[in-house]
């Protein structure tokens, strides 16, 4: 399951994700649409890593820094 865009409490939102997917009602969480410094944050503070970043990518938009960002935090990027 995707968090879709960090707006509001989306701590609150990604920690209740994290609370399904270890009741085993969620095989996966992601998030989409955050920019690096957003997923840091989701990274740095809670229990699990999200599996995955959906973004926009393409040849004229590839997101460089970002995906260095997915990288560095083992987030795999998903465009």
């Amino acid at each position: 399951m995707l968090l879709h865009q960090p707006f509001g409490d989306y701590y609150g939102a990604y920690r209740a994700l994290e609370k399904l997917y270890k009741e085993g009602k969620l095989r996966a969480i992601g998030v989409s649409n955050f920019y690096p410094d957003r997923l840091s944050d989701i990274v740095a503070f809670n229990e699990i890593t999200p599996q995955v970043n959906q973004v926009e990518t393409h040849p004229l938009n590839q997101q460089i820094f970002a995906q260095e960002n997915m990288i560095k935090n083992k987030v795999q990027i998903e465009s």
